[in-house]
This record gives C-alpha cells, sequence and structure tokens, in this order.
C-alpha cells in the first residue's frame, strides 16, 4: 500500500499522499477507501497529493480512472485537487477524461493554491439547525 488517507475536519478536506511507485490498483484502492469512508460529505473535498510518487499508469489505464472517477456516485460529485511536482504531471489523460465527462478537478503544483481551489467550493451539506426546524 503506497499510500496514507488522513482528514481535516476543520477545512472539511480528505488527502490521499501516495508514495513510491503507484500504479492503477493502488489509486483505485485508494479513492474507493475515500469514497467509502467520507461518502457522507457533501461535496467531498479531496486533495490527491502525488508529489511523492512515481507514477506508471499506461495511458489507458489513465482513461479508465478518469471515466471511474467521473461516473462513481460519491467520487462523482467529488471535488478532486491533484497536487503534482513542477515539471512532473504524470497523469493528464486521467484529468482529461475525468473533465470530459463534466467532473470538478483540477491540477496543482503548489499546495495552498490546491487547498484555497477546493475551500471555494460550496458546501452543499444541510446545516444542523436546517435539518432541526420544523415548520408550523
Amino acid at each position: 500500500m503506497n499510500f496514507h488517507i488522513t482528514y481535516r475536519p476543520e477545512v472539511g478536506i480528505a488527502r490521499i499522499l501516495f508514495y513510491g511507485t503507484v500504479g492503477l490498483a493502488e489509486r483505485m484502492e485508494a479513492v474507493g477507501i475515500v469514497a467509502e469512508k467520507f461518502q457522507h460529505r457533501t461535496p467531498l473535498r479531496l486533495l490527491v497529493d502525488l508529489r511523492y510518487a512515481r507514477s506508471v499508469i499506461a495511458p489507458e489505464e489513465q482513461r479508465r480512472l478518469g471515466r471511474f472517477l467521473a461516473e462513481h456516485p460519491v467520487l462523482g460529485r467529488a471535488h478532486i485537487a491533484v497536487l503534482y511536482s513542477r515539471n512532473r504531471y504524470s497523469s493528464l489523460m486521467v484529468a482529461s477524461e475525468a473533465k470530459s465527462r463534466g467532473h470538478s478537478s483540477r491540477e496543482f503544483d503548489i499546495e495552498a493554491e490546491a487547498e484555497a481551489w477546493l475551500l471555494q467550493t460550496k458546501d452543499e451539506s444541510p446545516s444542523l439547525a436546517s435539518r432541526l426546524s420544523v415548520t408550523a
């Protein structure tokens, strides 16, 4: 397992940190865990950090992952920021395939910019007050 998942409740951002050699299987496993664990978050804000990973994912696998993200019932409505090392963007087809299917994702090389973009997304979860209010 070449990834570590964390969650920052104060900002509502789940994070997947990938490291070492990462292929399609590791990516699918990690996003599957995040989708299951954080499916209640609306929107799901996900920061995928690939700065410490060496990607070994073929072009067709990239397209498959992009389709999976866009069509998944939880991940398809998620906002995903992907962090890459400067000049080392290795999954262009994942982003292209997902975006062509209407998915909300962006690529960054500066972590603060990625987090700022994620925090701009409107929280679609009903507030506790609105869930407890009763109309007469």
